[in-house]
C-alpha cells in the first residue's frame, strides 16, 4: 500500500476548520436559518467530542453541511467527509467510521458518535434551537 506522503492529520484538520469557519461565517436570513445554523455547529461540536480517537483521522473528518432550504427550508448535516484517508493506514474514514459506530452494538460501548450526541446533547441543542426560534417572533402585547 502507499501512501501519500502529503497527508497528514493537520491537513485534515485544516479542512474541517475551514468548513466550520465557513458555516460560522453564514449570516442566514430569519430565525429558522440561525436555528438550524446553531444546531449544526453545536452538533458538530459535540461530534467531535464524542468520536473515540486513535489516529485522529475519524474525529477530523467530520463535516457540516448549511443547506438555504426549499419547500422545508433551511437543513443542515453533519457527515463524515468522502474525500479524506487516514494518513498512516491509507483508510477511509467515512467507510470504516461506520464500523466504528456500530462497536456500540457490540458491547464495547460509546463508539456511536452521531447517536451519543442525539442521546446525550440532543435535548439541550434542540432547547437551544427553539430559543433562537422563539427570540425572532414579535412581542405580544
Amino acid at each position: 500500500m502507499s501512501i501519500d506522503p502529503s497527508l497528514t492529520i493537520t491537513g485534515i484538520q485544516k479542512l474541517q476548520q475551514a468548513n466550520a469557519q465557513m458555516i460560522n461565517a453564514l449570516k442566514p436570513s430569519g430565525a429558522r436559518g440561525q436555528a438550524v445554523q446553531y444546531g449544526l455547529t453545536e452538533g458538530h461540536k459535540q461530534a467531535l467530542i464524542e468520536t473515540h480517537t486513535d489516529t485522529g483521522a475519524l474525529k477530523a473528518s467530520h463535516r457540516m453541511q448549511y443547506g438555504s432550504g426549499g419547500a422545508m427550508g433551511p437543513t443542515g448535516t453533519i457527515y463524515i467527509d468522502r474525500t479524506t484517508r487516514n494518513p498512516k493506514t491509507n483508510a477511509m474514514p467515512h467507510i470504516y467510521g461506520v464500523y466504528e459506530h456500530a462497536r456500540a452494538d457490540s458491547g464495547s460501548g460509546g463508539h456511536d458518535f452521531y447517536a451519543r450526541v442525539v442521546r446525550l446533547h440532543g435535548k439541550r441543542i434542540s432547547d437551544g434551537m427553539i430559543k433562537v426560534l422563539v427570540g425572532d417572533f414579535p412581542k405580544g402585547g
